[in-house]
């Protein structure tokens, strides 16, 4: 069976959000598992009314042969703690629309509201999001993701965050931890203190 693949496209108001990131990504993925890539557009006028007020997640399911597009009306997370979990096996280099690899991992959360992986003693990702550490030094985000997310890229290409390898035993050298996805960014703080990393 052939896998399929998600792009998840925030939307505010009617404005669509880093579109061309995303296409993007998603024919780099199409021309590494099929050589090939997809004729794809979104527009403005091609959200449905219903979805053109508020913050709204677009989210695209696709494969070679096909392609699918839900809206819905997207509020953020309330993460107040982070569970570390170590896993030097996970590989999500693509954005999978099957979230097996997570799933797994999600199971061991312990009473947290997500999980912080760590691979081969680097810090990567959460199950849904990249990261951000905050210093007096400034915004850091580690140079070993699992997934190159669209908000990490464009940020690093602002110059808002840079890139740096941290290990699990250099998360003290912080104050707290953002959390950025295509849908929350740095100026949304969705963010946690060091300190509820468990």
């Amino acid at each position: 069976m052939k896998p399929s693949f998600s792009e998840v496209i925030k939307i505010c108001n009617g404005k669509i959000f880093n579109l061309p990131a995303h296409i993007e990504r998603m024919n780099f993925t199409l021309q590494s598992f099929f050589g090939s890539t997809i004729l794809f557009s979104l527009k403005d006028e091609d959200i449905p009314l219903e979805f053109r007020e508020g913050l709204v997640k677009c989210r695209i399911v696709y494969s070679l042969e096909n392609l699918e597009i839900e809206y819905s009306h997207y509020t953020f997370r309330d993460i107040n703690s982070l569970k570390i979990i170590h896993d030097n096996s996970i590989d999500y280099s693509f954005k999978y629309a099957e979230r097996t690899a997570f799933e797994r991992l999600m199971a061991q959360e312990e009473n947290c509201d997500d999980i912080l992986v760590v691979k081969n003693g680097f810090v990567t990702d959460t199950s849904f999001t990249n990261v951000v550490f905050e210093s007096d030094k400034g915004l850091f985000t580690p140079s070993t993701y699992l997934l190159p997310g669209t908000k990490r890229q464009a940020l690093l290409k602002e110059r808002v965050i840079k890139e740096k390898v941290i290990r699990i035993e250099d998360i003290e050298d912080y104050r707290k931890l953002y959390l950025i996805n295509a849908m929350m960014g740095i100026e949304d703080n969705i963010s946690i203190p060091i300190s509820s990393l468990k």
